[in-house]
């Protein structure tokens, strides 16, 4: 199916479901003017780039226009996608949206409509120019490190609830790559705090710097995780100084370079 037709389906879903939801109230008015570059790309999307349609924000529109437009490369889909196909595509610069039947299991999601806008707000959060490159350049990374028995040994030393926010991170984020890479390293501080507590026998700690022992175990993991994620030298020595706290600007900014040519090249091979 071609990007305009794609494009298309997904604005008649979305506004017919705001349509039977919201009756009367499901034209908020009329642009002042048209969305530019959106003629012809099929009455849905028309009704857009024309009208605000309630509950659609910006974000949304103009993801919805700009695929249409063949600017958005993106997958079509009928079902609910695994984490893995999520982080693959996102490692080539790529995002999908699903399209779910009235009776498909949504959660968290309310029903089929919350579900593909949430997919439409990430395809835009994917494309910002700003954190484009970055982004494709982490989570090509990011696929990379789980392939193989590496990670399986690596994942194996952890709760379960490491395994779900690291599916999280790889397919439920998106923003700088900084940003990424220190929710990263955060959810693993958590895990290894959480397995030196069940290593001692003790409930682990929620709050506070880690103490000597959690700090040592967290040290040895981050180091893992980073050979897994290709990143060594300087720009390793820079990735240990990345925090949520963003008290590293200098640190930061190298390990930002070293994604955005991840990405370079990852979109070169693509």
């Amino acid at each position: 199916m071609e990007a305009r037709e794609a494009a298309e389906e997904v604005a008649l879903y979305v506004t017919g479901h705001v349509r039977r939801r919201a009756g009367s109230r499901f034209l908020q008015g009329a642009r002042k003017e048209r969305l530019s570059h959106s003629q012809g790309l099929g009455p849905s999307l028309d009704l857009l780039s024309t009208s605000r349609v309630r509950g659609l924000s910006e974000p949304v529109v103009q993801g919805l226009l700009a695929w249409g437009r063949g600017e958005r490369r993106v997958h079509l889909l009928r079902e609910v996608p695994t984490p893995r196909d999520v982080l693959a595509w996102q490692a080539l610069g790529e995002r999908c949206v699903s399209l779910l039947p009235d009776d498909a299991v949504t959660a968290p999601h309310e029903d089929g409509l919350a579900f593909a806008l949430h997919d439409l707000c990430h395809l835009e959060k994917l494309a910002d120019g700003e954190h484009y490159l970055g982004q494709v350049g982490f989570f090509s990374s990011f696929c990379r490190a789980t392939t193989g028995s590496d990670w399986d040994a690596f994942m194996g030393r952890f709760d379960t609830l490491f395994a779900k926010e690291i599916e999280h991170v790889s397919a439920d984020m998106n923003g700088s790559a900084i940003f990424l890479f220190a929710a990263l390293k955060m959810k693993l501080k958590m895990a290894v705090r959480r397995k030196v507590g069940r290593d001692l026998g003790r409930p682990p700690r929620e709050s506070g710097p880690l103490e000597e022992e959690e700090a040592a175990a967290f040290a040895r993991e981050e180091d893992a995780l980073m050979e897994l994620l290709g990143i060594e030298g300087e720009i390793a020595t820079a990735c240990r100084c990345v925090s949520t706290r963003k008290d590293a600007p200098e640190a930061a900014t190298l390990v930002l370079a070293h994604f955005e040519a991840v990405g370079r090249a990852s979109l070169a091979a693509r």
